[in-house]
């Protein structure tokens, strides 16, 4: 099984508490971060059009995306742990995508196998890489039933 997370933004902003949750999530099942050029495109619409096109280069056409957004469905953190469980043992490999400065493109969200929310307020990607990092190895802690998650 495998968890593959595209954001835009460059590699040298992984930090170091990223690292850590990755080497936890690692317990638990093969994780890797993917790291895309942003458009550096002022424009909102062609600067999603272009980004969409980078990602949708990288992955196929059956690969299951989840695509962040905060229209998106909303869960609790159980609730996530077992929808992840499931794509995990239906698919295999579960890409994730946090889009860039001005969002994602339509194209993308409609190529998206499932649109997530973490609420309606916006974050930087790099915290919310961080968010969505924690949400993923505490998804997991639940699955394989450590205590790591409080009720």
């Amino acid at each position: 099984m495998k968890i593959k997370i595209w954001f835009f933004g460059k590699k040298s902003e992984i930090t170091d508490f990223e690292r850590e949750m990755l080497r936890r999530i690692e317990f638990r099942c093969d994780v890797s971060l993917h790291p895309l050029l942003q458009a550096g495109i002022d424009d909102p619409a062609a600067a999603k059009k272009k980004e969409a096109e980078k990602l949708l280069s990288k992955i196929s056409e059956t690969d299951f995306l989840v695509v962040f957004d905060e229209h998106g469905k909303k869960q609790n953190s159980v609730e996530f742990a077992h929808q992840l469980r499931q794509w995990l043992e239906q698919k295999q490999t579960v890409h994730f995508l946090i889009g860039g400065a001005h969002g994602l493109d339509q194209k993308i969200i409609s190529r998206a196998n499932f649109v997530l929310s973490f609420g309606a307020m916006v974050w930087t990607r790099n915290l919310f890489r961080q968010m969505a990092l924690e949400q993923i190895y505490r998804a997991l802690e639940i699955e394989g039933g450590s205590n790591f998650h409080k009720k």
